[in-house]
């Protein structure tokens, strides 16, 4: 049964290498992105010595429109950040709508292009890591194979191929590692202006709920400052009836 599995898994590397860094990107993305999500996670937040700061509950909604991808955040829990909440609206052009929402002014900010280098809430995730692969706006090239942890994944190079984006984003460039077997990002590390290596997101417990890949925890570590925050599954499910209610400014300043 292992040979097999080798097998299989040589066969699904090799149908991998045959395709282009954007094909593999655009195949993840198809095979991995549901229509509809309704989340609940568990944020949290730990300091250089791996102590935990803070626990947060957190929701997320995601639609994918006829025109428009939209993606909310909101915190539930605990008070003190009850009902903060982000906005993603992506129409395929060059700059997302991005806006925040701030219970304490009951104002609705829209984030410029140059702020979403900005951090998100004391994390360590700023405004662009939620965005998705912006495939048109960048370059993609194979660069290897590669173990991560029991699997194996084919290592992508992502660079901006849009002088807004270059200017925009925070990151020169990321490397995607796409587990051969699911197509999910097993890990992402993103480097800064000077080539260096400032985050690293890793992902574990992959595996198949409904027709999508998911995985169970997302850890986003800080190289600089050691900082860590993880996000936790704990409710989930996908292509639902969503209301665009639930991915709207409306739903954002819902008490």
């Amino acid at each position: 049964m292992k040979i097999i599995t080798v097998c299989l898994m040589l066969i699904a590397s090799m149908s991998a290498f045959a395709e282009d860094g954007r094909q593999l990107m655009e195949r993840s993305e198809e095979t991995t992105k549901s229509l509809t999500e309704k989340s609940l996670f568990q944020m949290d937040i730990f300091d250089q010595d791996k102590k935990l700061v803070q626990s947060r509950d957190m929701e997320f909604f995601y639609k994918h429109g006829a025109d428009k991808e939209v993606s909310l955040i909101k915190f539930i829990s605990p008070p003190i950040l009850q009902g903060t909440g982000l906005l993603i609206e992506d129409r395929n052009k060059e700059v997302n709508d991005i806006w925040l929402y701030l219970p304490a002014t009951r104002k609705l900010r829209r984030i410029s292009g140059s702020e979403k280098t900005n951090w998100f809430m004391g994390t360590e995730f700023t405004h662009e890591d939620f965005e998705d692969y912006k495939i048109n706006l960048y370059k993609f090239s194979l660069v290897k194979e590669a173990a991560c942890g029991d699997s194996r994944c084919i290592v992508v190079l992502a660079e901006p191929d849009n002088n807004h984006e270059r200017e925009a984003s925070g990151y020169s460039k990321k490397l995607y590692y796409i587990d051969i077997s699911s197509q999910y990002p097993a890990a992402i590390e993103y480097f800064d202006h000077s080539g260096g290596l400032i985050k690293r997101l890793t992902t574990s417990g992959i595996r198949k709920e409904g027709d999508y890949w998911r995985p169970q925890v997302i850890t986003m570590e800080n190289m600089v400052n050691k900082r860590v925050t993880q996000l936790t599954i704990k409710e989930r499910v996908l292509d639902i009836t969503l209301d665009d209610y639930y991915v709207s400014s409306r739903y954002l300043r819902a008490d």
